[in-house]
């Protein structure tokens, strides 16, 4: 299998940040059928390998990617929708989705407002862990069920490379995840509120959920058709 793509990354960057490339570096090999590599060392041995790269006989295209503007704010919220017993209709809630944070589209939540694992008792009158898989299986159809760690929901995907996309993109969101083979890890935890976390994390799934459906699965099935 050839290389595609190689990723270098300062080795100062936090270890979360870096399996997160991980993640993204193995979709990418899974979509193009190569074997990205992945590189990490201090920024000065990085900056004279990617300076070697770029002189070599081969015409090699090299493209600093500077921000130039401030990233997008966070999307606004959408308006919560209840059904005729009182229960949130998390299925009517959303009718489109703005782009993803991976395609340069607001993130769902700020990085200062992210959700997280947070021990804590519930407060309300409704359990939060229920909510949240109750709104996953009706935006998506996806089964959840209690992982192994305490305070996080598995939810089944169809395969391992789904269950890294679908991780990968829901951080960016600012929502944390994990993944463990074809099962996707959201937090779940009793001290939730409905209409904080326990929404972002539903809305977070359903929005990558859609994307995965309505263009990464439609076009890995397109490059297997014309193969």
């Amino acid at each position: 299998m050839s290389i595609g793509a190689i990723v270098l990354i300062d080795d100062r960057f936090p270890q979360t940040t870096i399996d997160q490339w991980k993640l993204i570096a193995a979709d990418f090999g899974q979509q193009t059928g190569t074997e990205p590599e992945l590189l990490t060392g201090d920024a000065g041995a990085l900056s004279l390998l990617s300076s070697a790269l770029a002189a070599t006989p081969r015409t090699w295209t090299r493209q600093r990617l500077e921000p130039d503007a401030p990233p997008p704010p966070p999307m606004t919220a959408a308006e919560f929708v209840y059904r005729e017993d009182g229960r949130p209709d998390w299925s009517a809630m959303w009718t489109t989705f703005c782009e993803l944070a991976l395609f340069g589209g607001p993130p769902h939540r700020g990085p200062e407002n992210a959700v997280r694992w947070e021990p804590g008792p519930g407060s309300g009158p409704f359990d939060p862990v229920a909510e949240i898989r109750r709104g996953i299986f009706e935006t998506t159809g996806l089964f959840a069920e209690a992982a192994d760690q305490e305070g996080w929901l598995a939810i089944t995907c169809a395969s391992p490379q789904m269950a890294a996309w679908m991780c990968a993109c829901i951080v960016l969101e600012n929502v944390e995840a994990r993944m463990d083979g074809d099962r996707l890890l959201v937090p779940a935890c009793d001290a939730f509120t409905l209409k904080d976390q326990v929404k972002s994390v539903i809305t977070v799934v359903a929005k990558v959920h859609h994307y995965w459906e309505a263009h990464i699965e439609s076009q890995a099935t397109a490059a297997l058709a014309a193969g």
